[in-house]
């Protein structure tokens, strides 16, 4: 597909054609962020849309929340050479229990875009962060979908090692505790790396089980480190196991998997 410049004039954008892109909201369960897939426009008003629909919150049958206080609008965006500086009116500050789960939403959710690295954001005109990266996070599988938490982790192997740690909630899933890294390899020259993972018990109950938590395990797994920009691509082996439970996660393993496009998909989430 043609790559579409970022700018253009308005009577320019009505011929454009109507492309999409998917793009992930950063919402919350009242615990963990949640992120949330949901397929736009895509033209030159996209990054600014997305944060507009990260603004006016999920669906109401999603049961999520809005970590952005309500009433908070929009007063300038602008992107420039990959920072995307935000302007938001005074409602930003209304709750400020809520300020930093709302800046750190605002961050994850436009630096997942393509072109934006950093986000300086500011209230009525006073800055409030300056060229904020992305927080890495961890994906874990819940009943509901993937959820994200936050980690302090900035490598990809500190990440697998919080990862294999287990997750910061019973009622998440990750990898079972008994599961270890045998060896790993990772190749700089295409941002591949490669996980040989213990093939435990525990592993092939979950996968026989409950084969669709096992698979969002997975992703979880391959979305956590493809959170950093040096990891392209992730390829799991447990053991040399061309399968795990019946087979639903076979297409997960052996082979190099990008970051999924679809994380959450919103249609799915509504109840």
């Amino acid at each position: 597909m043609r790559s579409l410049p970022q700018r253009v004039s308005p009577g320019q954008a009505a011929w454009w054609p109507r492309t999409t892109s998917t793009v992930t909201l950063y919402f919350s369960d009242g615990r963990f962020f949640v992120p949330v897939s949901r397929r736009m426009t895509r033209n030159a008003d996209l990054p600014r849309a997305t944060l507009q629909a990260l603004i006016d919150g999920p669906t109401a049958r999603s049961g999520l929340k809005n970590p952005v206080p309500e009433g908070v609008e929009i007063l300038s965006f602008d992107l420039r050479e990959g920072v995307a500086h935000i302007d938001l009116s005074s409602a930003f500050h209304d709750e400020p229990s809520r300020t930093h789960a709302a800046e750190t939403a605002i961050v994850e959710t436009m630096t997942a875009l393509p072109g934006v690295a950093s986000v300086s954001l500011s209230v009525d005109g006073q800055s409030v962060v300056d060229s904020a990266n992305r927080t890495p996070l961890l994906y874990y599988a819940s009943a509901n979908g993937l959820v994200a938490a936050p980690v302090s982790a900035t490598t990809p192997r500190a990440a697998l090692t919080t990862y294999l740690s287990g997750p910061p909630d019973r009622a998440l899933t990750g990898l079972p505790s008994d599961v270890r890294l045998l060896s790993d390899e990772y190749d700089p020259a295409g941002g591949s790396l490669s996980l040989n993972l213990s093939y435990t018990p525990s592993v092939r109950t979950l996968a026989l089980e409950q084969p669709e938590r096992m698979r969002m395990v997975l992703l979880g797994l391959i979305t956590s480190l493809t959170e950093f920009s040096s990891v392209r691509t992730v390829r799991l082996d447990f053991e040399g196991q061309t399968r795990l439970g019946l087979g639903q996660c076979s297409d997960l393993l052996r082979t190099p998997q990008p970051r999924p496009e679809l994380l959450n998909d919103e249609r799915l989430l509504e109840r």
